[in-house]
């Protein structure tokens, strides 16, 4: 027989175990929460990957004096949730485009207010990855699931030509005087086999169709314009079934059709362009380097303890931006230097920072 006390016990246990529940199942407040930085303010967007199928990807905001909105969609638009896995992030006067490539969508936010405008859903199961401008509207974005790239209208979230065949697993992509360039990676050794794997496809802006194909970039990454030289950098990594080899960056110059510099370094991460005067910083597995003059110098060494997982230029204060995932599943942190590699200051953000622009 259970005594009084103990009965009492445990149905106080019950009903704070049932207001608990019942405290969960409540609707998410419509009511915006004070947050912790006025995101109108100048600073930078960090785009938080989180972990793939845990639906926890979050854009981090970062004012210049410090002050951090950690979940700018949460906090802006209560109840709404960025999706799984946000990979790429622009934003271009009042407007953020944030493509999230399992829920397969682009969302569309409000620079100023963080509030959601819209979203371009692809249906046919393609995963949208990385995106690019070709003006202040159109838009062109690659599917990594995929053999083929789109273009939009990205102020009204709309289709322009919904398919453009280019090669197995694009990934990066860039517009430059007239020209797309697609990185077809071929997901290292999986499609290594396949045709335009380990190239960069170009294609005209104008209508879509291929004008040339730089080959010999083995699981192809990124391409980055130097617009100050009209020049591109390509970064690509080495094939894991041939774990000596070293992945690289290249730089490319579309007037002369060739590669005008070479470094091969192991594990590229990214690189970012001072489109005023040139310069170009490389985060790899070692550190952040500078590129300049055709020499690259380590700048910034990584620490054993740190997992150094992208890269960011803000040229309106000539800083770096660098991401550390830290243990990939707890919250990553950017940490901000300057262009010799002293640290300034750090700050905590979501997990797996994986792309950072500046809020203009």
């Amino acid at each position: 027989m259970i005594h009084l006390p103990a009965r009492r016990l445990m149905l106080a246990v019950m009903l704070v175990g049932m207001l608990v529940f019942g405290y969960g199942c409540l609707p998410v407040p419509t009511e915006v929460r004070s947050p912790e930085a006025d995101i109108s303010a100048p600073g930078v967007f960090v785009l938080c990957e989180g972990l793939w199928r845990q639906d926890n990807s979050t854009l981090a905001f970062v004012g210049d004096d410090g002050a951090v909105v950690t979940d700018v969609v949460g906090t802006f638009n209560p109840g709404l949730r960025l999706g799984d896995t946000g990979t790429d992030l622009h934003v271009r006067g009042d407007s953020m485009w944030v493509v999230v490539s399992t829920s397969r969508s682009i969302e569309l936010f409000h620079r100023r207010t963080g509030r959601w405008l819209a979203r371009l859903r692809f249906d046919d199961l393609r995963e949208p990855y990385k995106m690019a401008f070709v003006n202040d509207s159109v838009a062109v974005c690659t599917f990594l699931n995929d053999n083929s790239i789109a273009e939009f209208n990205a102020r009204t979230m709309s289709w322009r030509v919904a398919r453009i065949d280019v090669g197995p697993a694009p990934e990066g992509i860039a517009v430059m005087n007239g020209l797309i360039y697609v990185a077809n990676s071929g997901l290292g050794d999986l499609r290594s086999g396949e045709p335009l794997a380990g190239t960069v496809l170009v294609l005209s802006a104008v209508d879509l169709l291929p004008v040339d194909t730089i080959v010999g970039l083995i699981n192809a990454m990124s391409v980055v314009p130097d617009p100050s030289t009209s020049t591109l950098w390509m970064t690509y990594r080495h094939l894991s079934s041939t774990p000596d080899s070293l992945g690289g960056v290249v730089r490319y110059d579309p007037r002369t059709k060739a590669i005008t510099e070479h470094h091969r370094l192991r594990s590229p991460k990214g690189l970012v362009v001072d489109d005023r005067t040139g310069s170009a910083w490389l985060l790899h597995a070692t550190g952040v380097d500078r590129l300049a003059g055709g020499e690259r110098t380590l700048i910034m060494p990584r620490a054993s303890s740190q997992n150094w997982y992208a890269l960011g230029f803000d040229a309106r204060t000539g800083l770096l931006i660098i991401a550390d995932a830290r243990s990939y599943v707890t919250p990553g942190q950017v940490i901000i230097a300057d262009t010799m590699g002293a640290v300034l200051r750090s700050h905590t953000v979501g997990i797996n920072p994986g792309r950072i622009v500046v809020g203009n």
